[in-house]
């Protein structure tokens, strides 16, 4: 078998995913969405069942994969979803002083997400998540 695609482009992809994260957030620099990107990831993470978190997960590219299980500890309690300012109040706590992610941050990455992935794929998901994270990108990739 040869080696896979999505392996030989992870990097490509990578980077692609982060520049759209940057400016659908409308941020200067990739290196400022990071904390962003890193912090919904996370969060998603945390209200997530280990099931449906590898469902998810199974839909990434490599790269994105890698850091939505990086430091994740299955185990953990699943937390409750809460309310949109409670999931973006979060995700702006990790590393707080260099934070710069915006009131759209949670839905840039799921702009990002869609810009990288295959429809079906975003699709698929979608599916795994809880649906109070689901609606949170409901709008994505559909026309205003």
């Amino acid at each position: 078998m040869p080696w896979p695609p999505e392996y030989q482009r992870a990097s490509v992809d990578f980077e692609k995913f982060m520049v759209a994260a940057r400016d659908h957030a409308g941020l200067a620099t990739t290196n400022m969405a990071w904390n962003m990107v890193e912090g919904v990831l996370h969060v998603f993470r945390r209200r997530l069942t280990l099931e449906q978190a590898l469902r998810f997960a199974d839909q990434l590219p490599p790269a994105v994969r890698g850091l939505f299980v990086e430091g994740w500890r299955p185990g953990d309690h699943v937390a409750s979803v809460g309310t949109r300012a409670d999931l973006l109040a979060e995700v702006r706590s990790l590393r707080r002083e260099h934070n710069f992610s915006p009131d759209n941050a949670i839905e840039s990455v799921g702009f990002a997400l869609f810009a990288v992935l295959p429809s079906d794929a975003f699709a698929r998901a979608l599916e795994a998540l809880p649906p109070e994270l689901r609606e949170l990108w409901s709008g994505v990739g559909k026309p205003a």
